[in-house]
């Protein structure tokens, strides 16, 4: 990826247009360029119109958050809206970048914004984006969502990963080395962007967290949804079984009486048909015999259809011949009005005719004087143009003299100006004279004036750094003496060996691991032992319940077996009552009581030849023999279904207990199958011998003891261990911070031997340049260099810079002053051929002006009273065409008035015929009507105007409503027979001799039992279901803990490795290797760009070390790099980082903004040689600086210049 070219406009403060071509010379050919120029200039903008062509926005707006607002025209936009870097005053601008991509081919991405219509005060119009290929001059792109995912395929690289491998940003990467452990994870993953596995950490966390949660909240459910028990599960189902087959016959009784009660409401309804058809036959006979009389006109209206159209007829010739006979009057009146009407225009149209001809005699008498005129006109009109054009000549000849007097009297200003300058040149030039040698041959002496400035530099500031340096070896010294006491000391108070903690530790371990496997053991057993004590006791508590099943089912037996004897007694006793009962019915039957009132005393039987009657008594004992026979019957019958009930009862408490039975025999064996693995796992422990001898409460008091005991052990191990881990780390520490002292003690002494051998090394290099510059310089000059060097070669170089400025000054005054002069002479000629000019155009003037009035004067004399010689021909023209158009208006209407004569005759004639033909027609139909009277007298003329008047539709009407009321009267009567039939039909069906209000009341006593028994077979039903969802529910909650269980044991033991509620854990560990790979690249350029240093981890889990390769690869903190050796590992680190953002990606241009005002001059030197590296491998670097030396060792720069009010100006130079 290759950045070749960017270019915007009116962006913050650069207005532009603005194009900056790197395939162009000087940036084509350099390798290494600066971004110069005084700060708020604009050097950042340049850098965000890469950015915002390319992704649409800018680093430094991502961390700005939207609901800060700033004022824009009327609204507000967020402030990290990019449109805020639009110029203010503008009315629109851009960002555009040329860029070869992954493919090799050249693209331009292109951002732009504007407002409304243009204008400065317009409102923010939406941004746009655009992508083209440059190489086919296609558009591929302007949709956002499409331009980002072919910006990111085109460039290789996201807007995070270019804001870090293409636009590095060194600041970040010095925070990186100095942090410990967690800041330096949160600084790798946001530079490598994999703030995933945080979130993958947190989320394991939170899901380990979340699946506990679920778990308990199953098992609170599962407490809530516990079904009922069997016995009364049973019951339950034996009461709604009992309450169904009531409600079943409860509802066959309903739908008996309800075709009851249908057939009595049929029966009143055939009924009540049957009357209202009567009802309709009678009122139809009625309206029959109300009809006789239209019956009768109908009648005559069918014998006078014949005739009906001769009446018509007669009536309409009647009221035709009256307008025929007005209209006949009306063209009388109307032709002898065009005969008058005629002469008139007769007479008229010959007054036309004279009048026309003597127009034609005017015209054709004017046309000479007339052609006389067009011409003097045509004339007149030339000599205007001519003057038009001369007046104008003349005044541009004016001008120009004008113009060229006022040019000459600035020329001779400008003269008089320069020749002051260059005296005041000369005067500057002579008061430099001593430097005039060395300013000719300035550029050779240059780079050694610089190389004394650097040295005699260094050397001062190595002066100044001497006794800080001597310092800091003391320092190091007491600091490394203080460590080492700090070390003794913290083993001497926690009375241990340092050679022995770490046996300590692990032998403390495996104690710990011991006690703890001992507790989990005795925790296995005290709850194997729990288990087995509650499934005994489950046990014992159903063979008592077995134990009671089985006495109540002997108790259930015995009750039933007597029940059942009881039972048959008592149908053998009803059986014989009823028998008895019977023989005394026969006994008072009717036939035997006629025969018994037959009896006399003491006369012998008919029938047996008995003498003793006893059953004849009088009535009132053989009523109560009755009521006494029916009482007994009825004693017998409650007994026989007293006995029923309760043998039903009997068995159905028989049928629950033998349940319960079956369900305690299938409880058993299941309490068994677990209570066997439980018991051999207990006898199979460890500690089942010291158990064994004990009784089930002293094995539980004994673990229990055991549990305590293994608790506290295990407690103090853990307290001796927190005490010994704090002391090893706290020693580990102190060995870390004593290493940094024996590291920066000898460091120490290393700078200050090497700051005096440098020191020594200056002062014989600044003697050595001093000497060599001796014959150039002047005394003062070589003092100044050596005692200041910095400040003497800087006014050195502004006077020689100052004096060079003044000559190129001086030969460009003097080359301006010659050209002027040359200018002057040529105007000057100019000038006196345009006064000459001037002058003739004068005289050619006057002469034109006379010749006009000349022309004037005769085109007057030939118009006389008209304006112009078009408005005399018009007026000609307009008299002649008047007359023609009012000769030929007035024979038109002569011929009109001859044509309407013609057409009123016609009608005349035609009417009168017409008249004559009607009242022919009309004496025909009178006598035949006459006629048609005489054979029918019956119809007077009242009543035949009456029929006449009905049309055709009033007697269709009153026929339709005859043969209505005759149908009606038909369907009447076969309507009332089919009633009468129905009703004999149903009657024989109905043997019912009861009422409908009777069954309604039987009815409704039913259905308020129906309701009831409804309302109880719901309410079991309920019952029912809800218990069995309570089973349902209870199954499948059952399922679902145990797979929430281990989804929370997988969960749990997930989270045990990198959970953690902040995602630490995860962060480090993924960051670990982030780092590695990191640090591989790191070392990569490290080789290339200092190949003294390495950077490994050690330290802690993410530390840095730096290996010294020239110092038998002794490994330091990176906190005792200096300042330049800082910036290398920095800029390693952010190279580093780049070809891990860009993979395969070969990336061909880096802008780096660094601080490197802050570095000292060995420092400065180390960066340039890094950057000097960078460019060799191939790469176009940019840097952004202020260090004015680093301006002078980079000759291509891009100079951004202040121009004032907020505007500043790019331009390239090298």
């Amino acid at each position: 990826m290759k950045i070749l070219a960017i270019r915007l406009k009116n962006l913050a403060s650069l207005a532009g247009p603005i194009d900056i071509d790197f395939t162009q010379e000087p940036l084509a050919g350099a390798g290494l360029f600066a971004i110069t120029g005084p700060t708020g200039a604009g050097k950042s903008t340049l850098l965000d119109a890469l950015c915002l062509a390319l992704f649409g926005t800018v680093p430094r707006l991502n961390d700005i958050g939207r609901e800060a607002k700033v004022p824009d025209g009327d609204g507000e936009i967020p402030t990290s809206d990019p449109r805020n870097l639009l110029r203010r005053g503008t009315g629109s601008g851009f960002a555009e970048v040329d860029f070869v991509g992954v493919d090799g081919r050249r693209y331009r991405a292109r951002w732009e914004a504007n407002r409304a219509r243009e204008k400065a005060n317009g409102k923010l119009q939406l941004s746009r984006q655009s992508f083209y290929d440059l190489d086919s001059e296609q558009v591929l792109g302007s949709g956002k969502n499409e331009y980002k995912q072919l910006i990111e395929t085109r460039l290789g690289l996201n807007f995070e990963q270019f804001t870090r491998a293409v636009m590095l940003a060194q600041s970040e990467f010095s925070a990186f080395l100095k942090a410990d452990d967690r800041e330096r994870s949160e600084l790798l993953e946001k530079l490598t962007n994999t703030s995933i596995y945080s979130r993958l950490g947190q989320r394991a966390f939170a899901r380990a967290r979340e699946a506990g949660e679920a778990h308990a909240a199953l098992k609170e459910r599962a407490s809530h949804l516990l079904p009922m028990p069997v016995d009364a599960r049973a019951e339950l189902d034996q009461r709604l079984e009992q309450a169904q087959h009531q409600l079943k016959a409860d509802q066959a009784g309903e739908r008996q009486l309800e075709q009851q009660r249908s057939g009595l409401i049929e029966q009143e309804q055939l009924q009540a048909q049957h009357a209202q058809a009567r009802t309709a036959l009678e009122a139809a006979e009625q309206d029959w015999q109300a009809l006789a009389e239209p019956r009768l006109d109908l009648a005559r209206l069918e014998r006078l259809a014949p005739q009906r159209h001769q009446f018509h007829r007669q009536q309409a010739l009647a009221a035709q011949r009256a307008p025929i006979t007005a209209k006949l009057d009306e063209h009388t009146r109307q032709l002898a009005e065009l005969q008058q009407r005629t002469a008139e225009q007769q007479q008229a149209l010959e007054t036309a005719r004279l009048a026309l001809t003597a127009a034609q005699a005017a015209h054709s008498d004017a046309g000479p004087l007339l052609r006389q005129a067009f011409t003097a006109q045509d004339n007149l009109a030339r000599l205007d143009q001519q003057l038009a054009v001369q007046r104008s000549d003349s005044q541009q000849a004016e001008h120009q003299v004008a113009e060229a007097q006022q040019q000459l009297q600035q020329l001779h200003a400008s003269q008089e100006r320069s020749q002051q300058q260059l005296a005041q040149i000369d005067t500057a030039l002579a008061h430099s004279q001593h430097l005039a040698g060395l300013a000719s041959a300035w550029h050779a002496y240059l780079p050694q004036l610089k190389q004394v400035m650097l040295i005699g530099g260094r050397l001062g500031k190595g002066r100044e750094e001497l006794p800080g340096l001597q310092a800091q070896a003391s320092q190091a010294t007491a600091h490394l003496q203080a460590e080492r006491d700090a070390h003794d000391a913290l083993f001497r108070e926690a009375k241990a060996q340092p050679d022995a903690l770490a046996e300590q530790i692990d032998l403390l371990g495996s104690m710990l691991q011991d006690n703890r496997k001992q507790h989990r053991a005795v925790e296995q057993l005290t709850l194997v032992h729990a288990r087995v004590l509650e499934l005994h006791q489950q046990q014992a508590t159903l063979r008592e319940r077995q134990q009671q099943a089985m006495v109540e089912r002997q108790r259930l037996i015995g009750e039933g077996t007597a029940a059942k004897a009881e039972l048959e007694s008592a149908e053998q006793a009803l059986n014989l009552t009823r028998q008895l009962l019977e023989r005394q019915r026969l006994a008072r039957n009717t036939t035997v009581q006629a025969l018994r009132e037959q009896l006399r005393g003491g006369e012998p039987c008919p029938v047996c030849g008995s003498a003793e009657h006893p059953f004849h008594q009088p009535e009132v004992l053989l009523q109560s023999l009755g009521e006494h026979d029916q009482a007994e019957e009825a004693a017998a019958q409650r007994q026989v279904t007293a006995l029923n009930t309760r043998l039903v009862e009997l068995r159905t408490q028989l049928g629950v207990v033998n349940a319960q039975l079956k369900d305690y025999q299938q409880q058993l064996p299941v309490l068994d199958e677990h209570l066997q693995p439980l018991v051999a796992q207990l006898h199979e422990h460890a500690l089942w011998p010291a158990l064994a001898p004990q009784d089930d409460h002293a094995r539980s008091s004994w673990l229990d003891g055991q549990l305590r005991r293994l608790d506290t052990e295990i407690g103090n191990d853990e307290t001796r261990q927190r005490a010994l881990l704090t002391l090893q780390k706290e020693a580990a520490r102190l060995n870390q911070q004593l290493q940094a002292a024996q590291d920066a003690h000898q460091q120490a002494q290393r700078h200050l031997e090497q700051q005096h051998l440098a020191l020594e090394n200056d002062e014989r290099l600044l003697q050595q340049g001093l000497a060599d510059l001796a014959g150039v310089l002047p005394d003062e000059a070589l003092k100044a260099l050596q005692d200041d060097p910095a400040n003497a070669f800087l006014a050195l170089d502004q006077q020689i810079a100052q004096r060079l400025h003044q000559l190129d000054q001086r030969n460009d005054e003097l080359e301006e002053q010659q050209a002027r002069q040359v200018q002057l002479d040529k105007l000057h000629d100019q000038h006196q051929v345009r006064v000459q000019r001037l002058a003739q155009l004068g005289e050619q003037l006057r002469a034109l002006e006379e010749q006009r009035q000349h022309a004037m004067a005769m085109l007057a004399q030939l118009l006389g009273e008209h304006i112009s010689a078009e408005a005399w021909q018009q007026h000609m023209d307009t008299a002649l065409e008047h007359a023609r158009a009012v000769e030929a208006d007035l024979a038109q209407r002569l011929q009109g008035l001859h044509t309407q004569a013609v057409q009123v005759a016609g009608e005349l004639k035609a009417s009168t015929e017409q008249l004559q033909a009607l009242e022919q027609e009309a004496r025909q139909l009178h006598d035949q009507i006459a006629q048609w009277r005489d054979a029918h007298p019956e119809l007077d003329d009242t009543g035949l105007d009456r029929l006449l008047a009905m049309d055709d539709t009033q007697v269709g009407e009153l026929r339709q409503r005859l043969q209505g009321a005759e149908k009606t009267l038909e369907q009447s009567r076969v309507l009332l027979q089919e009633r009468e039939q129905r009703l004999h039909q149903h009657a024989a069906l109905i043997t019912l001799d009861t009422s409908v209000q009777a069954v309604d009341q039987a009815l409704l006593e039913l259905r308020e039992r129906l309701v009831v028994h409804e309302q109880t077979c719901a309410e079991l039903r309920a019952q029912q279901a809800d218990d069995q969802r309570r089973q349902h529910a209870s199954q499948a909650l059952a399922e679902q803990m145990e797979q929430a269980r281990q989804q929370w044991q997988r969960w749990a033991r997930l989270s045990g490795l990198i959970g953690s509620a902040s995602g630490d854990v995860f962060r480090k560990i993924a960051q670990g290797y982030n780092l590695d790979l990191l640090l591989h690249h790191a070392n990569a350029q490290l080789r290339q760009l200092a190949r003294r240093y390495r950077l490994k981890r050690g330290g802690s889990a993410l530390g840095l070390l730096v290996l010294d390769t020239e110092m038998g690869d002794e490994l330091r903190s990176v906190h005792s790099l200096s300042g330049g050796e800082t910036f290398l590992v920095s800029l390693a680190l952010a190279l580093g980082l780049a070809s891990m953002a860009s993979s395969t990606l070969r990336i061909e241009s880096l802008f780096i903004d660094e601080g490197f005002g802050s570095l000292d001059p060995e420092s400065l030197q180390l960066a340039m040689d890094a950057l000097d590296g960078l460019q060799a491998q191939g790469r176009k670097v940019a840097v952004i600086s202020h260090v004015q030396e680093m301006h002078e060792r980079i000759p291509v720069q891009i100079q951004v210049r202040r121009l004032g009010n907020g505007l500043s100006d790019v331009e390239v130079c090298g």
